[in-house]
């Protein structure tokens, strides 16, 4: 067998991370309840009867199956977005706890809130050693403060749920920030969580993997009139691949996602979106903006289903990239399925080189090839900016971008 089938075969049962035994012992050792051991077996077996693929673009270098079981590296687990201060639970704010406290809660507590919609899900649910919950609640304040969660690396294998868990009516706002990094070490992450009936989720993912390999699943199911905000930045990871997912079974349900993607070096990210709108006047609006450099490679897959029940429902699907390099990579893909009446939907993709006639005006005001370079690039993802949902995301953002954009 080559080294290329190799690194693609399927998963035979020799070849899991983990045992079903080990599982059972490290979930004895937790104190865990027999329910939560018996999930975790039945969610391995799923994984173990499966032929898993990281995907038809992607190809990992890295023998993750070796690496330590060790649970995410999580800071201060509830900061305030502008400053990073830290704030109490409580007073109107959301609460955030540790997994392993919430899941004790209910049995029924992580079925409920983190559907597995792939096999490496199986796998996060299986053998996730901590992560995070959080519940903003109906007796929130309507000023709580936006909740920080960040996610370092503590190197090896890192299984880490993330729960977002938002009550009817309440306004929330989160952000994620994936950190730190090196070659040795694979994230799997699943976020996820049920934002009810006419509740509103703003979420900002802030990923600045250096080295890592991540892989990263998300799943949300969003109740009537609810709405979901979610804008991420992707300026590092040396592999990364994303699989967002949204479900919109109740009327006028809204989803809006937004990505912004710099790619250097030999870095690898592949994107996939799909919507699934299953009732009638939902929303769905997701565009990309990626700009690849040097040898990097960028995949962005994107698919919109609008089932027969979605009448009177509005969909756009758009990407666009910019390659800066002879060497640079990008596939885009984008997919509507319709089998509704009396719907809108559009999608519309474009792939790039920095324009001369650009250039060429820019110096003739004056600026150098480096700088005007520069702001072409920053100009194009900046694009972006007028769907951020937090006002502090430029500031973050825009500096990051300036360093990324090589002479």
């Amino acid at each position: 067998m080559s080294a290329a089938e190799e690194m693609t075969s399927p998963l035979s049962k020799r070849e899991l991370p983990f045992t079903v035994e080990q599982v059972e012992e490290a979930s004895r050792k937790a104190g865990e309840p027999e329910w939560l051991a018996a999930r975790r077996r039945n969610h391995l077996m799923r994984f173990a009867e499966t032929s898993p693929r990281f995907g038809r673009y992607s190809r990992v270098l890295l023998n993750w199956r070796a690496l330590p079981l060790k649970g995410p590296l999580i800071a201060e687990p509830f900061l305030q977005a502008k400053g990073l201060e830290p704030v109490a639970p409580g007073n109107g704010s959301p609460s955030v706890r540790l997994l392993s406290e919430a899941v004790r809660s209910s049995e029924a507590y992580l079925s409920e809130r983190l559907r597995p919609r792939s096999e490496w899900d199986e796998l996060v649910l299986a053998g996730w050693r901590e992560g995070l919950a959080v519940h903003w609640h109906t007796d929130q304040a309507p000023d709580a403060k936006v909740a920080y969660l960040s996610m370092g690396d503590p190197g090896g294998l890192v299984l880490e749920p993330v729960v977002l868990d938002v009550d009817r009516g309440v306004q929330a706002s989160v952000f994620i920030h994936w950190k730190g990094g090196t070659d040795s070490s694979m994230h799997m992450s699943l976020l996820g969580g049920r934002i009810a009936d006419g509740a509103s989720l703003k979420v900002f993912i802030l990923h600045q993997g250096e080295e890592m390999h991540h892989h990263i699943s998300t799943s949300f199911e969003l109740g009537r009139d609810a709405s979901v905000e979610a804008y991420s930045a992707w300026m590092g990871g040396k592999w990364t691949v994303a699989r967002l997912f949204a479900e919109m079974a109740s009327p006028g349900a809204s989803w809006k996602e937004s990505h912004m993607v710099m790619c250097t070096g030999r870095e690898h990210i592949d994107l996939d979106s799909r919507t699934s709108q299953l009732a009638d006047h939902t929303h769905s609006d997701v565009q990309v903006r990626t700009v690849v450099e040097d040898a990097g490679r960028a995949v962005f897959t994107g698919n919109i289903l609008m089932e027969k029940d979605a009448s009177f429902s509005e969909a756009y699907l758009a990407d666009h990239v910019l390659l800066l390099s002879p060497r640079a990579h990008a596939d885009s893909i984008p997919g509507l399925e319709i089998k509704a009446l009396d719907v809108k939907a559009s999608h519309a993709a474009s792939v790039g080189q920095v324009d001369d006639e650009q250039m060429f005006y820019l110096q003739s005001r004056g600026l150098d090839p480096v700088s005007a370079k520069r702001l072409i690039v920053v100009g194009f993802q900046e694009s972006l900016f007028n769907r951020a949902p937090f006002p502090f995301i430029p500031e973050i953002v825009d500096p990051i971008l300036e360093n990324k954009v090589k002479a």
